[in-house]
């Protein structure tokens, strides 16, 4: 932020002793730096949000040796406050079996339990939702556990 504050200050400064050809090409060229460094600031903003509340699933070992796998998680409501988890599932195997999410708490307590029954062929990718109680709210620092 005091990075971007800079370039802008130095950006006024050069629009105020600028008023001649070259001085409007000098402003140009300040401008487009300026820009790009807003942007770059934006950017690493943006990446930097995302790591903080991105959501993290502990997949169980037989899961895992069963081909399955997971892409992106997305933490929703439905009928209460971030209740659902939309999970991204990629298959290498075939599944037709019931999985349970466990949500529990920073202190190790349990605080939601749901099951899925989850299929999928081999190749096959799709989203599932993990509905929990209306009473429970899931938290991005929440440690969630799939088996």
């Amino acid at each position: 932020m005091k990075n971007l504050l800079i370039i802008l200050l130095f950006g006024q400064a050069v629009l105020f002793s600028c008023q001649t050809e070259e001085g409007n090409e000098k402003l140009a060229d300040a401008g487009q730096t300026v820009g790009k460094s807003a942007a770059t600031i934006a950017k690493s903003v943006k990446s930097g949000i995302e790591q903080a509340t991105k959501i993290k699933i502990d997949l169980s070992e037989n899961l895992k040796n069963r081909g399955l796998s997971t892409g992106k998680i997305t933490l929703g409501s439905k009928g209460g406050r971030h209740n659902m988890l939309n999970v991204y599932m990629i298959f290498d195997k075939k599944i037709n079996r019931n999985v349970t999410m466990k949500v529990m708490d920073t202190d190790g307590l349990e605080l939601g339990r749901t099951k899925v029954l989850v299929k999928g062929e081999p190749g096959d990718a799709k989203f599932v939702d993990f509905v929990f109680d209306t009473r429970t709210n899931i938290d991005r620092d929440n440690k969630i556990i799939m088996e």
